[in-house]
């Protein structure tokens, strides 16, 4: 989103996300420099208002005949109004939920758009004690946000607790337009894991997926699943092909599940240090009969299979990863930037530099991120196992599944 933000900072329009864009714009001092962190006040001094965000920005939409647009916010913290030409939506609290508005009704389907969000700091922000700690007071606790913005051993405090639009912000366009009749169905979520026989010889990948159709007829559609492996260069091999008929009733959702996919010793997928990581390109296509394709999804998928048990000799867990025992060498994730300065270039290079330094796991700490797509992207890129780390769940977060 190229979003403008304006704060009790400043009577000035900004290009703002969070705190970051203020350290940006030369409004604040860089709070990573010596002590300039002490100059910024807290929001724990200031009160939540002062702290409260506005960001806007404008655009164009051409929809044809009946087409359905959604916005979509992939994270906001803490909570927000959306008011979009207008017309007010408040948004659910949460630090980490995604939201998708359909507006179709709303937008100027051929004309500019005007979209203001008025984003609140976290409800409880918390103080930070003189002496400081692992945490301040764990006020921040109580809400479902990112724990070390009240600092620790290793961080000063984020004095805005990183309020504002931090994730990215996107207009979404399904269906076509057909003799002024459309039926816009939407792929939302697919999920997509895979079974192992005979020693890795035979592998079965199983696919499923959401479909809403919005519209007022039963869809009649053709779902389509395709796997291919790039070869060399741009080759690329097809492995599987498969159509489905599907109807889907008039403004429902329903879950659907393809008939699995049978795959004869597929290049499996390995932790750094251990062999190639494999990457199988699936696309998923939506086709409603007579109108066309209405939605599409991709996705890169390893083939690979963790196991973990505990040694009866040292009482320690072990894992396997493809019926290999692997010696996990790890390193603590928090996140890439404190104030949440992120991009798919610097998520690629503080991945690789793991990789370089023969790393084959990183655990994602409980007080950082819930973390982004493009950070389990380029794991998936660089051989790292993702270790997702709670008081309560340990998960190994898998390349068939996220």
């Amino acid at each position: 989103m190229a979003a403008l933000g304006k704060t009790k900072l400043d009577s000035q329009w900004l290009a703002a996300s969070v705190l970051g864009t203020l350290v940006k714009n030369e409004k604040v001092p860089d709070p990573f420099y010596g002590l300039e962190n002490e100059a910024i006040i807290d929001i724990a001094d200031s009160g939540r208002e002062y702290y409260t965000f506005w960001f806007f920005t404008t655009f164009q939409s051409k929809l044809d005949g009946n087409q359905h647009l959604d916005l979509n916010f992939r994270a906001i913290n803490y909570s927000a109004e959306v008011y979009l030409n207008g017309h007010k939506t408040v948004l659910p609290k949460g630090m980490f939920r995604r939201h998708s508005l359909d507006v179709t009704d709303i937008v100027h389907s051929q004309g500019q758009n005007l979209l203001a969000v008025l984003v609140h700091p976290p409800d409880h922000p918390g103080s930070i004690p003189p002496q400081g700690g692992q945490g301040g007071d764990h006020e921040i606790g109580k809400d479902v946000a990112t724990q070390y913005v009240e600092g620790w051993d290793w961080m000063a405090p984020i004095r805005d607790r990183n309020t504002g639009i931090w994730d990215e912000v996107s207009v979404y366009v399904t269906g076509k337009m057909h003799y002024h009749l459309m039926q816009p169905v939407k792929i939302i979520d697919p999920h997509l894991v895979s079974s192992f026989f005979d020693g890795y010889k035979r592998v079965y990948l199983h696919a499923t997926t959401e479909l809403v159709n919005r519209s007022a007829w039963v869809a009649e559609c053709s779902l389509n699943i395709q796997v291919t492996t790039e070869l060399e260069g741009s080759m690329c091999l097809v492995e599987h092909l498969q159509t489905q008929h599907v109807s889907i009733p008039a403004g429902s959702q329903i879950q659907y599940t393809f008939p699995q996919l049978f795959f004869y010793k597929p290049n499996l997928w390995w932790p750094n240090g251990m062999g190639k990581q494999s990457l199988y390109k699936v696309v998923i296509t939506v086709d409603v009969k007579g109108i066309g394709e209405s939605d599409s999804w991709t996705h890169l998928f390893g083939f690979r299979k963790i196991e973990s048990s505990i040694d009866s000799a040292t009482g320690g867990r072990l894992f396997k990863v493809n019926g290999q025992l692997i010696f996990i060498r790890g390193g603590n994730w928090i996140l890439s930037d404190g104030l949440l300065r992120l991009s798919k270039k610097r998520y690629s290079t503080d991945i690789k530099f793991h990789a370089d330094m023969n790393f084959n796991m990183l655990r994602c700490w409980a007080g950082g991120l819930a973390e982004r797509p493009e950070f389990y992207y380029y794991c998936d890129l660089y051989g790292l196992l993702g270790r997702e780390n709670s008081k309560c769940l340990v998960v190994l977060q898998s390349v068939q599944s996220y």
